[in-house]
């Protein structure tokens, strides 16, 4: 649940204009955080720490244990003992284009400031730009 809402994701790979009604994951939870922020009005919306790597064993999707520290969020505790899902970038890049489509279309957009960022869907900035 969000804020007294509950979430409901369907497996349609499409961009929802109406979360409240239905989401796509996009197999990123930046995807899911990006048609809320339109839903909720926002015209520009900067990413930051979206390095868009990974480190991890297995293929996409697959289901793993976290053992040791996580290597790949901001702090090294967020999955160490818990099972999570292998990320699939390439299927995060489709869902991010589609992203980027629904705030072209709607005169909005999407800015990657995270330096060194890996993730070339969206436009570019620099933090100092927006500070």
């Amino acid at each position: 649940a969000c804020g007294g809402y509950s979430l409901y994701s369907v497996g349609k790979q499409a961009f929802s204009f109406e979360p409240d009604k239905w989401i796509y994951e996009g197999y990123t939870v930046t995807y899911v955080s990006l048609q809320l922020a339109l839903w909720m009005g926002f015209t520009t919306v900067l990413l930051i720490g979206v390095d868009h790597r990974y480190k991890f064993d297995g293929k996409p999707n697959e289901k793993r244990l976290m053992k040791g520290k996580d290597p790949n969020h901001f702090d090294p505790k967020y999955f160490k003992g818990q099972e999570w899902n292998n990320p699939d970038l390439m299927r995060s890049e489709q869902a991010y284009r589609l992203a980027n489509t629904a705030y072209g279309l709607h005169g909005r957009r999407i800015i990657n400031l995270t330096e060194g960022s890996a993730l070339d869907v969206f436009t570019k900035g620099k933090v100092e730009e927006w500070t």
